[in-house]
């Protein structure tokens, strides 16, 4: 694949997710003349409208994105490293890990505050992730059976969640919130959070390309070409675990972003690991930013959530991949 073909593709992403930001910006339950978002973006000013672009609107864009592309790099980390190509950090329970983290937080069990529940979400979460990077290690896990027993630890994480929601008698709109996603509660903490997280992510990733890229090949080859693929898959998962956790206490649980980015990118980038690790996470920010804004304005002035949006989209996705393998 010629240099300028990559390019081009990833510009054709970012302009995607760049007029989704804009669309964002510009439109909402607030009747705003877009002269005067675009005014306010200018100048600091510490009236209404200041309020909704700079502390409701933009964050949420920004954390939508990084939301995306942390999913679609863990679905890609998960796709490579397990070699299932139903890999999807919230369908195999890992996002679910986080859940039961936020659902002990809310029925009084824990109590804590905003940073240490972020390391508390990406640490439930990286005990799930592990759990699934030992099982695959087995010889007689196949991904298949990887897939199913993911999913069905993904049921069991969200039950218990919901079991502890009910609880602790929070609010429908709430659990609706963290089990469907939503971006209402974005705010500048969690964007300054997810930031760093994502970036150095993609850059331990990128570093290890060439691994992800060999233990596909099988562990028997991975060895004779001087890869360890226990230690490899390990690190993968490891990953993982710190993307799904920060993606769900950011915004909730959001399904199949993770399974359809890799997929997508791998259409469109090739077989190149390398550029699939960076092609899905433009793919799972523009996804994500996309049903963002299509959950905010189908039904404006009420809300559905982002999930449910990417479901309609990724469950069919699913089913023909399944329907695929052998």
């Amino acid at each position: 694949m010629s240099r300028i073909g990559v390019t081009a593709k990833y510009s054709f992403l970012f302009i995607i997710s760049a007029t989704m930001a804009f669309l964002g910006l510009l439109t909402g339950p607030s009747d705003i003349p877009p002269a005067e978002i675009l005014k306010v973006l200018a100048e600091d000013n510490s009236n209404v409208v200041h309020t909704i672009v700079w502390d409701i609107r933009l964050p949420r864009i920004g954390v939508s994105l990084l939301v995306g592309g942390c999913l679609g790099l863990a679905g890609t980390l998960i796709q490579v490293s397990t070699r299932s190509p139903l890999g999807d950090p919230n369908l195999f329970g890992i996002g679910g890990g986080a859940v039961i983290f936020m659902a002990l937080i809310a029925a009084g069990i824990l109590s804590t505050n905003k940073f240490p529940m972020m390391l508390g979400a990406i640490t439930a979460s990286l005990i799930v992730s592990v759990l699934l990077g030992l099982l695959v290690s087995n010889k007689d896990v196949s991904p298949i059976k990887l897939a199913i027993m993911g999913i069905g630890l993904g049921a069991i994480t969200i039950a218990i969640g919901t079991a502890l929601f009910a609880y602790s008698r929070v609010f429908p709109a709430q659990l609706l919130g963290l089990i469907g996603g939503t971006f209402t509660t974005s705010n500048w903490d969690s964007f300054l959070f997810l930031l760093p997280t994502l970036s150095f992510c993609i850059f331990i990733s990128l570093i290890l390309s060439n691994r992800f890229q060999i233990i596909t090949l099988g562990d028997v080859l991975s060895r004779s070409l001087g890869v360890n693929p226990v230690v490899t898959r390990f690190l993968s998962m490891s990953l993982v675990g710190v993307l799904a956790g920060s993606a769900v206490y950011a915004g909730g649980i959001i399904g199949f972003v993770g399974l359809v980015s890799p997929h997508i990118a791998r259409r469109v980038f090739g077989n190149s690991t390398f550029h699939i690790i960076i092609g899905a996470t433009l793919v799972g920010s523009t996804i994500v930013i996309t049903s963002d804004q299509l959950a905010r304005l189908l039904f404006s002035p009420i809300e559905i959530p982002v999930g449910l949006i990417t479901t309609l989209v990724g469950a069919p996705i699913m089913m023909y991949l399944a329907y695929r393998l052998r």
